[in-house]
């Protein structure tokens, strides 16, 4: 007599996060959707069983802050979607969001969408967008609508970088942040300076490259942009912050709206890497924008990450080529990669704290809960199977780039398993992915 199998997949004795806490659990998968918990040893007719024995099982992680094909003219960031999608399946990823190119005006933006649409298809996992605009001259509510038609509740904007015109005016970012609310779209701001910036007048070197964008061009932009988006009750989101010293400032001054209208991202790189890593003799490789700061400012940056909400990687690498190409840190390309070993990073400082700065909180700040970031009836069946006990030594990865800024660091906890949607992408730290993932509208 054939068995009629309702359930597709169990994860069963492992420690499952849920709540903010572990609970030893049984999990049950059908179309591709998670259908029910119990407790673990109520064994329930199943196709496939994966044992989770000591491992914990948690939601698949959400990385919002990828650059995928970034093309800079002579430099194009190494990783497409396949590669980047495979390092990200390594690192407990099932779902990043990219960037659309910098717009001017709404007639670019399909154009723009669908190009990365296209470039899309080859991943293994799935992904979102972010619209991005640059010196924008056109009708900002026009563009907030038709972003969301299109799955895309987040804009990006920059407050820096006004000699290549990705720089936004202040009338348009008050009217951004302004129709933000009302209209349920996240304001993601590159937060720098611009006139520090233009007047740091220091030599293009790498050497003297973090003074050329110093913490104080951070910091002050971080304060203007909070009063904005305060004085309009605006909902705002500051990406890669680097300076421990900006969260202070946010605390003090804005500690109401901390999690509510104002939410901070940041990157593994602060917390590992300092700026003294630019007097190195390969100081070039470290490069990226904002820069590696003092190791003063990264122990600030330790020091709160209880009020950092969501940690992205801001994943951009180059090759080691590339990278030392140029003495003059204008021409250097900017970018690190650390998809594939962002939460073996995080987890090593802060343990189990860091779980939900991956997973819960980036899914509800950018429209993706209750899909993602949680393990619950209905959600997707998506997952990590993490060994805590085990260490890493860290190495190059399976990013196109021929370096590894972090390698040969030694991280404790592995991740073994990642599933998306009900399917294995990775299994024991094996590459078993076939199944490709999907575009994520997020209302």
């Amino acid at each position: 007599m054939k068995k009629d199998f309702r359930y597709s997949m169990s994860l069963v004795n492992g420690s499952v996060y849920r709540n903010g806490k572990f609970y030893l659990e049984d999990i049950y998968i059908s179309d591709q959707k998670i259908t029910k918990i119990v407790p673990s040893g109520k064994t329930l007719l199943c196709k496939k069983i994966v044992d989770c024995t000591n491992k914990l099982v948690l939601p698949g992680f959400i990385d919002p802050h990828v650059h995928i094909n970034l093309d800079l003219g002579e430099f194009k960031s190494s990783d497409d979607y396949e590669s980047a999608s495979k390092a990200a399946a390594f690192g407990g990823i099932t779902t990043f969001i990219d960037f659309l190119e910098p717009i001017n005006n709404i007639d670019e933006f399909d154009k723009k969408l669908i190009q990365k649409h296209k470039e899309a298809e080859n991943s293994y996992i799935d992904y979102s967008f972010h619209t991005t605009v640059g010196n924008y001259k056109d009708d900002v509510e026009r563009l907030i609508e038709k972003t969301h038609e299109n799955g895309i509740p987040s804009i990006k904007l920059f407050t820096t970088y006004s000699e290549s015109n990705r720089k936004i005016s202040l009338a348009k970012l008050q009217e951004f942040l302004s129709n933000s609310s009302k209209t349920d779209t996240l304001i993601l701001i590159h937060a720098e300076n611009d006139e520090i910036i233009l007047n740091a007048n220091v030599e293009d070197t790498v050497e003297s490259y973090e003074s050329s964008r110093p913490a104080i061009a951070e910091i002050s932009e971080i304060k203007n942009i909070a009063k904005i988006a305060a004085d309009c009750e605006g909902k705002l989101y500051i990406v890669h912050v680097t300076c421990g010293s900006s969260i202070e400032f946010l605390k003090e001054n804005y500690q109401e709206l901390l999690g509510k209208n104002i939410f901070i991202e940041s990157c593994p790189q602060y917390f590992h890497l300092t700026k003294d890593l630019f007097n190195q003799e390969n100081g070039n490789i470290f490069l990226l924008a904002p820069p590696l700061r003092s190791s003063e400012e990264q122990k600030k940056l330790k020091d709160n990450i209880s009020s950092i909400h969501s940690i992205g990687t801001d994943h951009c690498p180059f090759t080691k080529e590339e990278k030392m190409r140029y003495k003059e840190a204008s021409k250097i390309p900017k970018g690190l990669g650390s998809l594939e070993f962002s939460f073996s990073l995080m987890y090593y400082l802060f343990g189990n704290d860091i779980i939900d700065k991956f997973t819960i909180n980036p899914a509800k700040i950018h429209n993706l809960y209750p899909k993602k970031g949680i393990i619950q009836v209905g959600s997707d069946a998506d997952f990590v199977i993490f060994d805590p006990v085990k260490t890493q030594m860290i190495e190059l990865g399976h990013s196109q780039s021929d370096y590894n800024p972090f390698e040969s660091m030694v991280t404790n906890g592995m991740i073994e398993s990642t599933i998306l949607q009900g399917k294995f992408v990775v299994k024991n730290r094996k590459f078993v992915g076939g199944k490709r993932g999907q575009f994520i509208k997020r209302k």
